[in-house]
C-alpha cells in the first residue's frame, strides 16, 4: 500500500504559549473559545496551507496520542475532585471532532472530516484508514497529528506510560497525501514486514505518541530515503519513505 506526499508541515516545541498570538496576528484566525490543543492543530494547518494548494474536496483526518489532555485533566478535576460542573466550552472542546471542525474551517474543507485515535500506532492506523477511503473516492487526504504536553507534564507521562525521566514535547505535523505520483515529493509505503534496517521512532532525545509523523516529515526535509519503525510490545510497524 502506497501513498504519495505532496506537502507537509511540522512544528515542535516544549512550549506553545505564543501560538495563539501567532494565529491571531499573522494568520488572522479566530481563536476565541478554543484551547491550546486546538490552537496547536490550527497552527500546523496554517503552516501546511502556506506550502501546498488545498482543495475543498480534500479529506481531513486528525489523530493524536491522547487527544486534548489538558481539557481531560480539567474535566476530571472539576467533576471528581471539586464537584463542580464543567464549563460549556470546555465540554465542547472535550469532543475530538471539535478540533477537526476548526481545522477543516481554517483550510476551507467541505469533505470527510474525522478525528481518530487508536490505542497504539495511532498515526499508522490513520494512514491505513485514509488510504482505504481515498482508494474508494479518489480524493486527496490531509492528515494532521497533534500532541500537546499537559500542564503539569507528569500527567501525560503517566497516561503514555513512559518513564518520568523521558522528555515529552508538543508537536503538530501535517501531510497532504494522494494516490497520484505526479507532483509528489515522496512516497510512503506501509505494508512492509521484513526490513534490514530501520529508524525507531521511540528512540532519541524526546518522545510524543505520533512521532512517526514527525520522523516522516524529517526524512522528507532531509531528502533521505528511510525506513521508520514503531514498536509496542511484540508488535512493530514500518513505514518506507522514498524521495521522488
Amino acid at each position: 500500500m502506497k501513498l504519495y506526499v505532496h506537502g507537509y508541515s511540522s512544528f515542535l516545541s516544549e512550549e506553545t504559549k505564543d501560538i495563539k498570538k501567532i494565529l491571531k496576528n499573522k494568520y488572522k484566525v479566530e481563536t476565541r473559545r478554543q484551547d491550546a490543543f486546538i490552537h496547536l492543530a490550527l497552527y500546523g494547518a496554517e503552516l501546511l496551507k502556506e506550502q501546498i494548494q488545498i482543495k475543498e474536496e480534500d479529506e481531513l483526518y486528525i489523530t493524536s496520542g491522547v487527544g486534548d489532555i489538558d481539557v481531560i485533566y480539567k474535566t476530571n478535576t472539576c467533576i471528581y475532585k471539586e464537584n463542580k460542573p464543567l464549563q460549556l466550552f470546555d465540554f465542547i472542546n472535550f469532543l475530538g471532532n471539535t478540533t477537526s471542525y476548526y481545522v477543516a474551517k481554517s483550510l476551507g474543507l467541505k469533505s470527510k472530516n474525522i478525528f481518530q485515535i487508536s490505542d497504539n500506532f495511532t498515526y499508522y492506523y490513520t494512514l491505513m484508514s485514509a488510504y482505504a477511503s481515498i482508494c474508494n473516492n479518489k480524493n486527496d487526504v490531509i492528515i494532521g497529528s497533534v500532541d500537546l504536553v499537559s500542564t503539569p507534564p507528569n500527567v501525560i507521562k503517566r497516561v503514555l506510560g513512559v518513564d518520568e525521566s523521558t522528555k515529552v514535547v508538543s508537536s503538530v505535523n501535517f501531510q497532504k497525501f494522494s494516490l497520484q505520483k505526479q507532483g509528489a515529493i515522496a512516497s510512503v509505503e506501509f505494508n512492509i514486514d521484513d526490513v534490514d534496517e530501520s529508524v525507531n521512532c521511540k528512540d532519541g532525545a524526546f518522545y510524543f505518541e505520533t512521532k512517526m509523523s514527525y520522523m516522516l516529515n524529517q526524512a522528507i526535509q532531509k531528502g533521505s530515503n528511510s525506513i521508520l519503525s514503531e514498536k509496542n510490545g511484540d508488535q512493530i510497524k514500518f513505514l518506507k519513505v522514498e524521495m521522488i
